[in-house]
């Protein structure tokens, strides 16, 4: 069984029925951790922890919709390797797909990372995207001796900063800011599409089960 951990409906809308495979919604952060710690103990040998949803561009280079496949993440003064065998076998998937994407060091940070100085910060660590659930999911995946890959779409660009004042949910954020809501209704409807589709092709890769 592969969990596939997400925060937002935003983020799983898109996602069809996955055969081997559950979606969970957790908190954002640090909270994550217990939530879907929660949510594994309840499910029968979970074999797999598949962070997924939207992360920050850091790389210029990427843009909204891209797929991000981590190899590293950077996450509280640590390097967090990814196994580099579930690494490779996630990109043949995707590969033979058709799939774009790009894979490398990200950055996960206990605060959202949504100005462009921000992010200017984490490239000079060598991230190329950021978000703030994957480095707390890949350390219980390592606490409960299972596999972990971290799989997300770029929400917002480098050059772009995102009207979030808080690390509420983006719903909230936008009525804060209703001027941006149809900017970000855009970058949402195109990254969620763009998890849509990998997320069910890398998910098959792994439980060897077909895509409803």
């Amino acid at each position: 069984m592969i969990v596939v951990a997400a925060c937002f409906r935003t983020e799983t809308i898109w996602i069809p029925h996955l055969s081997g495979a559950d979606i969970v919604r957790t908190p954002m952060g640090e909270a994550a951790y217990d939530a879907l710690e929660e949510a594994l103990d309840a499910r029968e040998s979970p074999t797999m922890i598949l962070s997924t949803g939207f992360c920050g561009g850091i790389d210029p280079s990427l843009r909204t919709g891209e797929i991000v496949l981590a190899e590293q993440i950077l996450y509280q003064q640590e390097e967090i390797t990814v196994d580099h065998t579930l690494v490779r076998r996630a990109q043949q998937a995707l590969k033979h797909a058709g799939i774009g994407f790009v894979s490398g060091r990200t950055a996960c940070t206990e605060k959202m990372a949504s100005k462009v100085d921000e992010k200017s910060n984490l490239r000079k660590k060598g991230a190329i995207a950021v978000d703030m659930e994957s480095g707390i999911l890949a350390r219980l995946a390592k606490v409960k001796g299972i596999d972990f890959l971290m799989l997300r779409g770029v929400l917002d660009p480098a050059s772009s900063s995102l009207p979030f004042t808080t690390n509420k949910c983006i719903g909230g954020s936008v009525v804060m800011h209703p001027l941006a809501s149809l900017r970000l209704s855009w970058l949402t409807l195109i990254a969620g599409r763009a998890i849509g589709r990998a997320i069910p092709v890398v998910t098959a890769a792994f439980s060897g089960g077909v895509n409803d």
